[in-house]
């Protein structure tokens, strides 16, 4: 072989050499890359999927914070409104056909028993008995506790007493 064989030979083996090195590194550098942009897009799909997930939940309470403040603005409406009829039920309940007392002997007080009877007092006989009563318009009738402490009190036998009051002073006087 002569020398220009050769170098071309030594050439060609040092070219194919570079190209297998450059393919190798191509192969390796493509599938860093590749690997990379893989990594990349995940995390962004992932932040992306995060921020939109977040959004969402925010939009979601919102809503569910205004029709929870709808329902809790109609239900205090509703109360009120049964409330007030409870109220004017009580203050009336005397002047109704079946109330069992007389009118006049009634006094309402509203708190913690809406009515007290004195009866037998307006009609200048003696006083006969006094009534604690506690009108009930709702659904239950349950009597609240301070309701319920003054029923045990008084089926209890609890001292009841009568002061009069003068400017300055008090005397008590008990039953």
């Amino acid at each position: 072989m002569d020398i220009i064989t050769t170098v071309l030979l030594l050439a060609a083996l040092v070219l194919g050499a570079g190209l297998i090195i450059l393919a190798f590194l191509y192969v390796s550098l493509a599938g860093g890359t590749e690997s990379r942009a893989r990594q990349m897009f995940e995390e962004w799909q992932r932040s992306t999927l995060e921020r939109e997930a977040g959004n969402r939940a925010d939009i979601l309470n919102r809503e569910w914070v205004l029709g929870r403040e709808k329902a809790s603005r109609a239900d205090a409406v509703k109360q009120s409104g049964a409330i007030i009829r409870g109220n004017v039920t009580q203050a009336l309940v005397p002047y109704f056909p079946d109330f069992a007392w007389n009118p006049r002997d009634t006094r309402f007080i509203g708190t913690p028993i809406d009515l007290i009877i004195f009866s037998g007092l307006s009609e200048e006989k003696e006083l006969d008995r006094i009534i604690f009563v506690e009108v009930k318009s709702g659904k239950t009738g349950a009597l609240s506790e301070s309701q319920k402490k003054v029923k045990r009190y008084l089926e209890n036998g609890g001292l009841v007493t009568f002061s009069t009051i003068h400017t300055g002073t008090r005397t008590d006087t008990p039953l």
